[in-house]
């Protein structure tokens, strides 16, 4: 079933995310996200993904990021500069998912994913298409992943969130939207 792009459509799959993947916009990409109190190896067996891969984790709030992850300064001014929006940083697991060591965290601008998280928590935030396959811009791109529901909120930017992992000095994952210079400057590195 695919929905309009409104906070109604959220409070219709909230429930529903809670326990199965919904798909839905971010400030990049389409999603495929779930609560991460739910069994999100589902989410590994839609877009066909190896489940030692992490995945993004969207949250709210830096104060939901801290519920999951260890922020030291640097993570916490890379918050405060790009998020919400189109970073996600890899830090240190406080709450172990799958038995990641590590997590990845992101807080998109986006009221969709926004409106999500404020009533199911954090979720997952990785995108929805099968592992390797064109990234879904628009809701026809994620037709292959098998889902209840879609909110469709037209076409997406289509730059990926760039990925950095503090956990070990500051080590570029993927560039995307924020480039890795920009990020240097605000750590000063």
């Amino acid at each position: 079933m695919i929905l309009p792009c409104t906070k109604e459509s959220v409070n219709k799959i909230a429930e529903y995310a809670k326990v199965r993947p919904v798909v839905i916009p971010t400030d990049t990409l389409y999603g495929l996200c779930m609560s991460i109190e739910g069994d999100i190896s589902i989410v590994y067996r839609l877009k066909r993904r190896d489940l030692k891969k992490p995945i993004p984790i969207g949250v709210a709030s830096i104060e939901m990021m801290e519920n999951l992850g260890y922020l030291d300064e640097r993570a916490k001014r890379l918050v405060y500069e790009f998020m919400p929006g189109p970073l996600t940083i890899v830090v240190r697991a406080r709450k172990r998912i799958l038995g990641w060591e590590k997590i990845a965290l992101r807080i998109p601008n986006h009221p969709i994913p926004l409106a999500l998280m404020n009533r199911v928590g954090a979720i997952t935030l990785t995108s929805a298409n099968i592992s390797g396959e064109k990234a879904p811009v628009s809701i026809e791109d994620t037709m292959k992943i098998n889902v209840k529901y879609r909110i469709d909120c037209g076409k997406l930017r289509g730059i990926p969130s760039t990925v950095v992992d503090l956990t070990q000095g500051v080590k570029l994952i993927r560039e995307g939207a924020i480039s890795y210079s920009q990020i240097l400057q605000v750590l000063e590195e």
